[in-house]
């Protein structure tokens, strides 16, 4: 238990008082609704494509979810289908952000509960990311109803309570374990077998990709699964425990990032490789502003610079500044005060920018790694 004063007076807090009091930016909220529009729509696509034919849910076989659950008209389904991409458009734009996010929600949540046809498990990953965004005010940055209420000068701080943030991190921490653990407990999956099985079934999708003839037959080899299924359940298992932990959270966003490029290119998940790496938004840490960056050079390099550094900087982590006279091109200074410059200032802003991180990220790792063991050895 921790103390704090109210009004002049001590009062017991716990830890659950920490969670609900948590505050914060949302502007990585922000970045993920922004996303999750066009994952949406992508969702949508095989319904609407029904819904342009005019065919109905309910005009082949379906079973509802549960037997309470009302079964729709064709045509109220089909007007379903037109909000719910009506909703993931305002949702990205950020107009009438909050209700249209809600929206986007209820109709992947309705379609979804409609049939156990409809049922993926990617399908509800992304109707959990949904309410949680929808939980959240999000639209008081990177929306049409930000810029309105900036041009009435109502504008509204960009910082809100954050506690729908823990039940959206410890969801998908959950999606990695039990993904993980199943695996883990089949001897089918954990020795290789389901995927070998797969990748085999599959050679006619693969011989016209430009992997060369041997790499693809080395991927036919039963023995190669062996070492690859124990692997991919390690990653698994790694990315759920380590998201959770700060000291080991920027390596698991990157190999959750490689994981999921690895299986959208192996197998057909629908949207869950795009909402994930999306849902990677949740993990940045809720402050903006916080690592300055001094750029210096020529006007017109600086401009360039700087100009590459807003576009770049979703998350709206660095504070640009001009360079004084004297100082390097490139200075950073990070939050916790220590001073970077040349290559290790490069590879720091870099890895803090979404588009670039997947490359920078290592590399930094790699060369604060070889200054350690230099200083050692020294």
């Amino acid at each position: 238990m921790s103390a704090a004063v109210i009004d002049g007076q001590t009062a017991d807090r716990s830890w659950g008082d920490g969670v609900l009091d948590w505050t914060g930016s949302v502007r990585a909220i922000a970045v993920l609704r922004i996303a999750l529009g066009p994952i949406t729509l992508l969702h949508l696509r095989p319904f609407l494509r029904d819904v342009r034919r005019g065919v109905a849910y309910n005009d082949h076989f379906w079973q509802p979810f549960v037997a309470w659950f009302p079964e729709l008209p064709g045509r109220a389904w089909f007007g379903l289908i037109w909000i719910g991409v009506t909703a993931a458009v305002l949702m990205t734009i950020g107009l009438w952000t909050r209700l249209a996010t809600a929206t986007a929600f209820a109709v992947v949540a309705t379609n979804l509960l409609l049939s156990t046809t409809h049922f993926r498990h990617n399908r509800t990953f992304l109707m959990i990311l949904l309410a949680a965004v929808a939980l959240l005010p999000s639209g008081r940055v990177l929306s049409v109803d930000a810029w309105l209420r900036r041009r009435a000068g109502r504008a509204l701080p960009d910082v809100a309570a954050l506690w729908p943030l823990w039940l959206v991190r410890v969801q998908v921490c959950l999606v990695y374990l039990a993904s993980g653990l199943s695996k883990l407990i089949d001897p089918d999956w954990v020795g290789g077998l389901v995927m070998w099985d797969r990748v085999v079934r599959y050679r006619h999708v693969l011989e016209p990709t430009p992997l060369p003839g041997w790499a693809i037959d080395l991927l036919m080899q039963r023995w190669f699964y062996y070492v690859a299924a124990p692997v991919a359940v390690a990653i698994e298992l790694f990315v759920g425990v380590g998201l959770l932990l700060a000291r080991t959270r920027l390596t698991a966003i990157w190999v959750a990032m490689f994981f999921h490029v690895m299986i959208e290119v192996s197998a057909s998940v629908e949207v869950f490789s795009v909402a994930a790496i999306a849902a990677l938004a949740i993990w940045v840490r809720p402050s903006t502003r916080e690592h300055v960056v001094a750029v210096g050079g020529t006007d017109a390099t600086s401009r360039l610079l700087i100009a590459a550094l807003h576009f770049g900087d979703w998350f709206a982590r660095l504070r640009v500044v001009r360079a004084a006279a004297g100082e390097p091109a490139l200075r950073v200074e990070d939050v916790r005060g220590d001073s970077l410059a040349g290559t290790d200032a490069v590879l720091f802003v870099l890895s803090r920018m979404p588009l670039t991180f997947p490359v920078a990220a290592p590399m930094g790792a790699v060369r604060r790694w070889l200054h350690r063991s230099v200083g050692e050895q020294r």
